[in-house]
């Protein structure tokens, strides 16, 4: 009965391990898909000579990116 307690618990922990990889790469791909959007809309407000604020707006989303890569860039574990 042992065993079978045993295989329930490791088949648990590669479902639990697959999930937070698949969180940790939706992760990545939303930061690189806000990053891209963030300097699009600079370069667009650029050419178009809107307001500061627009452009104050879009660069604060690019930051905003660049904050959370390099807080996540800190934490991540030597393979």
């Amino acid at each position: 009965m042992e065993w079978v307690l045993q295989v329930v618990d490791e088949i648990d922990d590669a479902v639990s391990s697959t999930r937070l990889w698949c969180l940790g790469f939706h992760a990545e791909v939303g930061l690189s898909v806000a990053a891209g959007i963030g300097a699009f809309a600079i370069g667009a407000a650029l050419w178009a000579g809107q307001e500061a604020l627009l452009i104050l707006s879009a660069t604060l989303v690019l930051g905003a990116v660049a904050a959370f890569k390099i807080h996540g860039a800190q934490f991540k574990q030597p393979v």
